[in-house]
């Protein structure tokens, strides 16, 4: 039994590592998903290879960072799937390399953008959708 037939997921960060390996477990388990990253061609191949494993893949790139990627994310899984049910929240970044004391601002800033705000753009718009059908599951890693 395929656990996970007929839900609908956004995982982001799905370009490499954990959220390229959830996208494919998840649709190996039924799950139609929508991958987002900033890499366009991993994305791509990504989508591609899910195909081909007979899953349903749909691919988004943009950056987490952005309130409107973040809605947009959500209006492509209703829009092609009628519903959203999980939210992988998965993006991040390390940030600048280096002792603490060499980290400039702007670093800092960058790595809070992606890692915090991101995440919870992307909840607070997978949560409405979420609401409207009755509910699901949000998972930040």
């Amino acid at each position: 039994m395929r656990r996970l037939s007929g839900k609908v997921a956004i995982i982001t960060g799905a370009s490499s590592g954990i959220g390229r390996a959830t996208a494919k477990l998840f649709a190996a388990e039924g799950a139609k998903v929508i991958v987002g990253a900033r890499r366009t061609g991993e994305l791509d191949e990504l989508v591609a290879q899910i195909r081909a494993a007979g899953g349903e893949a749909s691919a988004l790139p943009g950056d987490v960072r952005s309130e409107d990627y973040a809605k947009a994310l959500v209006a492509l899984a209703v829009e092609r799937y009628g519903r959203l049910d999980i939210g992988f929240n998965n993006a991040g970044t390390l940030g600048e390399g280096g002792p603490s004391t060499e980290v400039s601002e702007a670093g800092w800033n960058d790595a809070i953008a992606i890692n915090l705000t991101g995440s919870f753009l992307g909840a607070k718009h997978q949560i409405a959708q979420m609401l409207k059908s009755g509910g699901g599951s949000v998972i930040f890693t």
